[in-house]
């Protein structure tokens, strides 16, 4: 049992197991622990989290889980053949009082003065080669579902809706290289920690853990670029999203290339990539849940490209026109 093992492992007694989100918890009077699998990550990865997670506890962020050693002196332990790695935070159960543009980008600004190397966790410079390899493959995918003749009625609106979210995904590359050759980075465009995947909720749960396990090194706009994603997912307006980017320019104004690098992961169809390659390598008990999750990502195909005109028509206008944010000139939004 996960109890004995963390009590042998560690010297915890633990009372009662509870859950974090997706993660095994338990609580001591004056700690969360965080019970984290860590099957995708190599050593040198998680030295490297652990050294973004020291960092930022020096750096007195409140919300940062530290690294629990076993008392052999190890980063992780085995249970069942899966590796895992213990994390402690503070309970706070406070409300925050910054609005959340603000805080992320407080947060970003600490990131970029992280002082050592990052290689395996780094992101940087990566998005163009990363998003042609994972279109290359869903295309292959594509091409041998096609010849099927027995299909899932998932794997018809796969087939069908490929081709769009191909032709997406090359604006998006192209709009990404473009920028690269056209602009240069500013101070404010070096490398920060960032979340793999922020969400209109990462933040907002009490009390607040900030997982080092869910961090890569990467520029501002990743982050940037999901929580818009999400907050556009999450049915907000378009004013709450331009108020979230007017929160984060008024602590960290962003370059023309930061505006650059933003768009083109929005116009990257994340969403649509994640839910195929989720059902595919999900059981099948879970393939109701990407069913559905298709079909509303399909229904709201037309909303996003809408999203996305009027995303790009808002940065012009606040950030010195279309010469700061080329235009995409198949998603000028109509009246």
């Amino acid at each position: 049992m996960m109890k004995d093992l963390i009590k042998e492992k560690f010297g915890i007694h633990i009372r009662d197991m509870t859950s974090y989100l997706s993660y095994q918890s338990f609580q001591t009077p004056n700690s969360i622990f965080l019970i984290v699998p860590v099957p995708h990550l190599t050593q040198t990865e998680l030295a490297e989290l652990y050294g973004m997670s020291q960092y930022l506890q020096e750096q007195r962020d409140p919300y940062v889980s530290t690294f629990i050693f076993t008392k052999d002196g190890e980063m992780t332990f085995e249970d069942g053949g899966a590796t895992y790695v213990l994390l402690q935070a503070a309970p706070r159960f406070t409300n925050r009082s910054f609005p959340f543009g603000a805080e992320l980008a407080e947060f970003h600004q600490k990131g970029r003065g992280y002082p050592y190397e990052v290689k395996e966790t780094s992101r940087i410079g990566q998005w163009k080669e990363l998003w042609g390899k994972r279109l290359d493959q869903l295309e292959q995918f594509w091409i041998q579902k096609s010849q099927s003749k027995q299909l899932e009625p998932f794997e018809k609106q796969f087939i069908e809706s490929f081709p769009y979210y191909l032709g997406l995904t090359e604006n998006a590359i192209q709009y990404l290289a473009d920028t690269e050759l056209d602009d240069q980075p500013q101070s404010m465009d070096s490398g920060t920690i960032c979340q793999q995947r922020l969400s209109s909720e990462t933040w907002k749960r009490e009390p607040l853990i900030k997982v080092p396990l869910e961090w890569v090194f990467d520029h501002a706009a990743r982050d940037l670029a999901e929580y818009t994603r999400s907050m556009f997912q999450e049915n907000n307006t378009f004013n709450e999203i331009a108020s979230f980017l007017q929160q984060y320019e008024q602590v960290t104004p962003l370059s023309s290339f930061s505006k650059r690098l933003l768009y083109s992961r929005l116009l990257f169809p994340l969403h649509y990539f994640e839910t195929v390659e989720g059902y595919y390598i999900s059981s099948e008990s879970e393939h109701h849940y990407f069913e559905n999750k298709l079909d509303h990502l399909l229904s709201r195909s037309a909303a996003y490209e809408k999203f996305l005109g009027a995303f790009q028509e808002m940065a012009a206008m606040r950030g010195g026109g279309y010469a700061v944010i080329p235009l995409v000139n198949w998603l000028k939004r109509t009246p």
